[in-house]
């Protein structure tokens, strides 16, 4: 895992704890980011809300060296269903 991958991890972390967080490097250029967050928290919560709540905190780290960022969110009820 990368500095970066590992960067964006922890503040996904800090902006909704107690989710599960899986952050990736598909291109393997440091800079174009995959991640799946799963979250409690989510729950009634709308998709754009959501999102919304992830990227917010990560303001700081788009001015750096990310790039672009593919994000998933999910409840842990719907995150069961995707892998079924």
């Amino acid at each position: 895992m990368s500095d970066l991958t590992k960067q964006v991890e922890e503040i996904i972390l800090g902006a909704v704890p107690n989710a599960q967080v899986m952050v990736r490097d598909p291109l393997n250029d440091g800079t174009h980011l995959e991640a799946t967050v799963i979250s409690e928290s989510f729950v009634g919560m709308s998709l754009v809300n959501q999102h919304r709540q992830v990227m917010q905190s990560l303001k700081n780290a788009f001015s750096g060296d990310l790039h672009a960022l593919a994000l998933k969110t999910y409840t842990p009820e719907k995150w069961s269903n995707a892998q079924s």
